[in-house]
């Protein structure tokens, strides 16, 4: 297995600008929370986004990403409702109901460096079942964060978030990944959901990634609904819950 490219790994300077943009993000999410609730437009959280990345002076990176021959990403926020899956967007007209969950993924930068962080929403009264498995997919991103140091195996992150899905009997994405991040919203290495706990490259101190929890209730095929827009094949609910990590000697540090 080929080892972390000494180029990702972070100075010190890049960690402080990292750490600042983190924490401006997390405030982004406590602000766009407040707006996931019945009756409210999903595009309307979209606008709150932006203002609110204007009114911290970064930029809402996802707007206008290319990747491939996909057209422009048309929002600053992934925003998908209940079996909706990844890079679906908000979109006018579209209203939260009682009883839906939301996951918003956004990413932002600022003098040329990106952090990314997702998190799944209730709106109002949710089923039981439901709840248990939005909690159960938040639980096993932070299990899987609590494996990060200095030398940990890229698998043991991946078979954390499978193993603690698969005991609350749930099911984790297989075509999506985390990812390094840094001067580019996607760097080295990828950090899959699934895995052996000895497999992939060894992390490094002064690395920075971001680890998803990217999980369904059934069957994990993801299929395309036209452009970017996926949603689970089986027709039951997708979750992700994601933050910015630093690898440090002995542990980690959340940035978002």
């Amino acid at each position: 297995m080929k080892e972390v490219k000494k180029g990702l790994i972070k100075n010190e300077s890049e960690i402080k600008k990292m750490r600042n943009l983190g924490k401006v993000l997390a405030s982004i999410f406590e602000e766009l929370k407040k707006e996931v609730k019945p009756d409210v437009d999903s595009y309307d959280i979209e606008k709150l986004f932006l203002n609110l990345c204007e009114k911290n002076n970064v930029n809402p990176s996802c707007k206008g990403y290319v990747e491939g021959s996909l057209p422009p990403f048309p929002t600053g926020l992934c925003l998908s409702i209940n079996n909706q899956s990844v890079h679906c967007f908000p979109k006018k007209g579209v209203i939260l109901k009682d009883g839906d969950i939301v996951n918003i993924d956004t990413v932002i930068d600022s003098d040329g460096l990106y952090v990314d962080s997702a998190h799944c929403f209730p709106v109002g009264n949710v089923d039981e079942e439901v709840l248990k498995f939005v909690k159960a997919t938040e639980k096993a991103l932070y299990n899987a964060i609590k494996k990060v140091k200095n030398n940990t195996r890229i698998g043991a992150i991946s078979n954390t978030l499978q193993k603690t899905m698969e005991r609350e009997g749930f099911n984790v994405l297989r075509d999506f990944e985390g990812h390094g991040i840094g001067y580019s919203m996607h760097e080295y290495p990828e950090i899959p959901c699934y895995g052996e706990k000895h497999d992939g490259p060894k992390l490094k101190e002064g690395m920075t990634i971001c680890i998803e929890a990217l999980t369904c209730e059934g069957n994990p095929k993801v299929v395309s609904t036209g452009g970017w827009e996926t949603k689970m094949a089986d027709g039951r609910n997708f979750c992700i819950f994601e933050h910015t990590v630093l690898v440090q000697k002995n542990g980690f540090e959340i940035f978002t």
